[in-house]
């Protein structure tokens, strides 16, 4: 059977099949130059969004491990420069026995170990030694007045090597109790402690106490400094290389790290 013999007996269904294949020919062409672009534009985006998606989570936390490094150092770095530490003993940190007695012994031994000393150079210094009739009745303040002594047995001992004449008064700034309306609120990182004292003395000893007070390791600051000239006038302002006595008004700062506290934080605009 040739081909002619063929057309004739199926040209009706030949004719069908090709039609069918024209007609989706035209469809298919109508709708990929109608949605093609809009097609093509959305693989491109959702080619780009798997691709952040897959980015993003290691990006932000490379971001936080960045700031947590920068905290972390920012901390470490104020801690070893400013945050204060204790001297050996002026702690309740490692004390077995009670804190109550360990806290009078102390006492005692500044006594015997500063004022009675500095008597013997003929250095006035309270046998107060900054309490002020203050009795710490628990834990925390025991550890805060110790802190305090120890800021005073530094300063004292600093002015008997500098040869100053006083050391009086000196007062211990009160640990500041959080009251019940204040609970929730935000406990700072680092507790100032301040010691006052006024310092009489020669400019040269003044100075030399001051040095000594603030030598590197110390971890102590110096809030407030003012001389004044004991000058009958009293108007008078001293100059170091006048020999005439001096009067110094002085603040010393311990920042205590509080382990309560709270750090500064990116979000709080906290470090």
């Amino acid at each position: 059977m040739n081909f002619e013999e063929v057309w004739q007996e199926n040209k009706s269904f030949i004719l069908m099949i090709f039609a069918g294949l024209v007609v989706f020919g035209i469809g298919y062409l109508v709708i990929n130059s109608s949605f093609s672009d809009e097609i093509a534009a959305n693989k491109r985006g959702t080619a780009a969004a798997k691709r952040r998606a897959k980015k993003l989570p290691s990006g932000a936390m490379k971001r936080v491990e960045r700031r947590l490094n920068e905290i972390e150092e920012n901390l470490n770095l104020l801690e070893k420069e400013l945050a204060y530490k204790p001297s050996p003993g002026f702690t309740l940190v490692g004390v077995n026995r009670s804190p109550d007695i360990y806290f009078n012994e102390m006492i005692q031994r500044l006594l015997k170990e500063r004022v009675e000393p500095a008597a013997s150079l003929d250095i006035r210094v309270p046998a107060t030694l900054g309490l002020n009739g203050i009795t710490p009745k628990t834990s925390a303040e025991r550890e805060w007045y110790l802190n305090g002594l120890d800021v005073v047995s530094r300063c004292c001992l600093a002015g008997m090597a500098a040869g100053v004449e006083s050391i009086e008064p000196i007062r211990i700034a009160k640990m500041l109790k959080k009251s019940r309306s204040r609970r929730n609120e935000t406990t700072p990182y680092l507790k100032p402690l301040d010691v006052k004292m006024t310092v009489k003395g020669k400019p040269g000893a003044i100075d030399n106490m001051l040095r000594d007070i603030m030598l590197p390791g110390a971890r102590l600051a110096i809030a407030k400094a003012r001389i004044t000239s004991l000058d009958q006038d009293g108007k008078k302002r001293q100059s170091f290389v006048d020999e005439s006595l001096v009067v110094l008004e002085l603040t010393v700062r311990a920042l205590l790290l509080d382990p309560e506290g709270e750090p500064m934080s990116p979000k709080s605009g906290r470090l």
